[in-house]
């Protein structure tokens, strides 16, 4: 099971890779990072049943 943590951490990642990217000039390499990453995300959560840090009352 994978938490919403789990996938914004994941996420996150992309988006700190994808900035180091930019900051070298290497646009092509950012959007593909960021492509990518959101392919996976949208793949884990449509796959994934995703559970909430807490139970929900």
């Amino acid at each position: 099971m994978l938490s919403y943590k789990e996938l914004y951490l994941r996420l996150f990642d992309a988006v700190t890779e994808a900035l180091a990217c930019l900051q070298s000039g290497r646009i092509i390499s950012a959007i593909q990072i960021l492509h990518r990453a959101t392919a996976e995300a949208e793949a884990v959560h449509m796959e994934t049943d995703i559970l909430p840090e807490a139970p929900v009352d």
